[in-house]
């Protein structure tokens, strides 16, 4: 090979790793940015109740129909004790450990499933609703760990500048006189709409919302609500006493479904008792057990877990 064609060889090459590199960063510059954020509640030693596959079969209703770039609601609801949270917690730790699960959230435009697992789709948070203040940190740290930090700063700032000054203060109590807010109002507003312009552009994600109040009105726009386009493919997971938070209205709804859960049923409470003990299953020892779980702990999981 001559002299010259080794250096239009090494010319090409170096003009084809320049060409690479530069349509390489043009992709990465304009394609959605995915952030990374895990907080399930602690669901470790999980009994599996029948209540459970209910859950399971609702969650399939919500995910096989044309919703993959729609919000879908499970809503949880029962009396306190009962395991609303703890089966929560397991849906959501479900979700992240067993591929199949993927599926039911992974649905394309095109109607076809991506195999791959959950733990790819990267924002699975808890948020705390029982109050604006618990919501705004909730949503503050979602956005400090998803890389708003400028943000999370901002809204820490807005309320700080409100209980801090007495310009603040005067002015808080202003808005409370005159439109029944608060200072979390706009700062929780703010921060809400920074974390879910970058929910947006996620593949999926899941938010479990616990334990949202029965006058919910002033909290309610804070979280995405069921059959919402705007805010990308994600499942939203409430946990709270009452049903009614959501309209009844839309019970049959593709995008929203309720699940009860109060006491077990007598089987799953007695096995629940077995497997928490070590208690033998059959002979005298079997009805023993019966009459502790249903008798004594009237089928409370919460009681039988002590």
């Amino acid at each position: 090979m001559c002299p010259s064609s080794g250096f239009m060889a090494n010319s090409f090459r170096w003009l084809g790793k320049r060409v690479f590199n530069h349509v390489w960063q043009q992709i990465w510059q304009n394609s959605p940015r995915t952030s990374s954020a895990i907080r399930i509640p602690h669901c470790s030693g999980y009994f599996w109740r029948e209540e459970d596959e209910e859950i399971r079969r609702n969650l399939e209703i919500l995910c096989k129909g044309e919703v993959s770039s729609v919000v879908k609601t499970l809503l949880l609801h029962g009396p306190s004790g009962y395991g609303k949270l703890y089966s929560a917690a397991n849906l959501m730790h479900t979700l992240y450990t067993r591929p199949i699960s993927n599926v039911f959230l992974s649905k394309t435009d095109q109607g076809k499933f991506k195999t791959i697992f959950l733990k790819e789709v990267p924002i699975k948070w808890t948020l705390d609703a029982t109050s604006k203040r618990t919501l705004f940190e909730s949503y503050r740290s979602l956005a400090k760990e998803i890389g708003l930090t400028e943000e999370a700063k901002a809204a820490n700032s807005e309320i700080a500048l409100y209980s801090r000054t007495p310009e603040g203060r005067q002015h808080q109590m202003n808005l409370q006189h005159h439109y029944q807010k608060d200072a979390y109002d706009e700062a929780l507003k703010q921060i809400y709409e920074d974390v879910m312009k970058r929910l947006r552009e996620q593949s999926s994600w899941v938010l479990l919302v616990e334990g949202p109040p029965e006058k919910v009105a002033a909290l309610r726009n804070y979280w995405p609500q069921p059959g919402d386009r705007g805010s990308g493919n994600g499942l939203v997971i409430i946990t709270t006493h009452y049903p009614s938070i959501l309209p009844f209205e839309n019970a049959d709804d593709s995008t929203l479904q309720r699940v009860h859960i109060g006491e077990m049923t007598y089987k799953d409470a007695v096995d629940f008792l077995v497997k928490k003990t070590g208690m033998a299953s059959s002979g005298s020892d079997a009805k023993y057990a019966k009459d502790i779980a249903i008798k004594m702990l009237k089928c409370n999981p919460q009681y039988i877990a002590m």
